[in-house]
């Protein structure tokens, strides 16, 4: 179920509301039993049977939390490792056998056609969705219960709510067990975080309707025509417009749609456009995903702590895994080591994360949209492709590409690109005063005007699923 259908808009989420926010006030545990029924729903309706998968995952770090707490107040740090060891291979292995097994039959099968050999069936498995998000959740909580930054939660039930909250599910943010834990237990939904809620969420709405949506086919027709100089640019550009408000509208909406339910999820985006370096851009892109590989892959390699030498391996290590973890292919583990190589470059040049320099900001920006080409491209082909034509003296636009310039996809591409780089979480509300009658009415008189052009693109169905849900 999409956030953006008319489903989930006008009959999921108002129903939601209308039963979970009168039943937080008469009893939590109710209100909790009636959100995991409809969080599973929710999950259900796109994935069916699948859903049994997040339980299994569940389930398994259910187990493994527990023993490792028992054996880590006993001083069993053999058993704690392998309590976290069973989690890791077994939530690694469904993201194998799911995600990766078809893309490392193909690839076998290529090695064996190159050296004569004959070749394997690959096998098709459905990819659940947000499965790579659901169990790094699973994992996070064994791993912080078997480190002590918290206790076990006692109630399966309310691990599985944790884990299968449906604001956060699909595709984030990754919510660890800490953030939530103490309002699954205690919480509050009025009116205020009902208003504040549905403002983040109207937001991200608008974000990904009137602009993540609208530069969607300008980027199609770039990257499906013959490569030139200005439709290589326009796809790098157009994409990085697309992707951020895309990902991010859809993260200012599970922000909203948790607050609405009285959660306070982290933020997950903090204006990557205006990074000075290429690591400040990964401490403003995707943050709780950039944090979860930096406490629970990079900091257990060794992080910085030992040789120069080690610290580059650790760095190349983890953006391998970024790539592989954002989907099965050459592109993506291509691209995890091109901004895994631009960081050793960083650290390796003295370059702090904070450093300005214009030339800084060139070559920032060079290795973000360089990186969207290989991010985007269907295969390392179409990426050399386009890498090629966006130097070369070729400076027409392919007709394709000039029919999707519209004046509508012109205004979203240029606006969005400005609003990437405004300060803070900005909204155009935020620029009227606060704390009297008559900016509130001109707050909701805004929405109010947004809101038919958003039912408008649901109703005609000219809108995309989430560039993040296919991982």
């Amino acid at each position: 179920m999409l956030f953006t259908s008319a489903t989930f808009l006008w009959l999921f989420l108002p129903l939601v509301l209308l039963f979970h926010t009168p039943l937080l006030r008469v009893s939590l545990q109710a209100a909790n039993t009636f959100l995991l029924l409809a969080s599973l729903l929710f999950y259900w309706w796109g994935s069916e049977e699948l859903v049994l998968l997040l339980a299994v995952s569940v389930i398994i770090d259910y187990l493994a939390a527990d023993l490792a707490s028992i054996a880590r107040r006993r001083g069993r740090q053999g058993i704690v490792k392998v309590c976290v060891g069973a989690s890791v291979v077994a939530n690694v292995g469904i993201l194998a056998w799911f995600k990766y097994a078809g893309f490392l039959a193909e690839t076998l099968n290529d090695l064996n056609s190159a050296m004569g050999g004959g070749s394997m069936v690959v096998p098709s498995v459905i990819l659940p969705i947000g499965i790579s998000f659901f169990t790094f959740q699973s994992m996070s909580y064994t791993f912080d219960v078997a480190s002590g930054k918290i206790e076990p939660i006692g109630d399966p039930l309310r691990l599985l709510l944790y884990v299968s909250l449906f604001p956060q599910l699909i595709a984030g943010p990754i919510v660890r067990a800490r953030d939530v834990k103490d309002q699954l237990g205690d919480r509050t939904a009025g009116l205020e975080q009902l208003t504040e809620g549905f403002s983040r969420f109207s937001w991200g709405l608008a974000k990904k309707m009137l602009i993540a949506d609208a530069v969607a086919p300008l980027v199609d027709a770039a990257y499906a025509a013959e490569p030139t100089m200005a439709s290589a640019w326009i796809a790098a550009v157009g994409y990085a417009v697309q992707i951020y408000f895309d990902f991010s509208g859809y993260s200012d909406m599970a922000i909203g749609l948790g607050k609405m339910l009285g959660f306070t999820f982290p933020e997950n985006f903090d204006r990557p456009y205006a990074a000075a370096t290429t690591t400040d851009f990964w401490r403003r892109w995707h943050i709780t995903l950039s944090t979860w590989f930096r406490d629970y892959l990079y900091i257990p390699l060794g992080g910085n702590r030992g040789t120069q030498l080690g610290t580059y391996r650790n760095l190349i290590i983890v953006f391998l895994v970024t790539g592989l973890w954002h989907g099965a292919a050459w592109t993506f583990i291509i691209w995890g080591l091109w901004h895994g190589a631009a960081l050793l470059i960083e650290r390796r040049a003295g370059i702090r994360a904070h450093h300005y320099h214009p030339l800084l900001r060139v070559w920032t920006a060079a290795v973000v949209l360089g990186g969207w080409i290989l991010f985007r491209s269907p295969d390392l082909g179409t990426a050399a492709a386009l890498f090629s034509a966006s130097v070369s003296p070729s400076v027409a636009v392919p007709p394709a590409v000039a029919d999707a310039f519209t004046p509508l996809t012109a205004i979203a591409l240029f606006g969005g690109a400005v609003i990437s780089i405004l300060p803070g979480q900005f909204r155009p509300v935020d620029l009227l005063p606060k704390r009297t009658r008559q900016a509130e009415a001109m707050r909701w008189a805004l929405y109010g005007a947004a809101l038919p052009l958003v039912a408008i693109r649901v109703l005609s169905d000219a809108y995309t699923p989430f560039l993040y849900f296919q991982f």
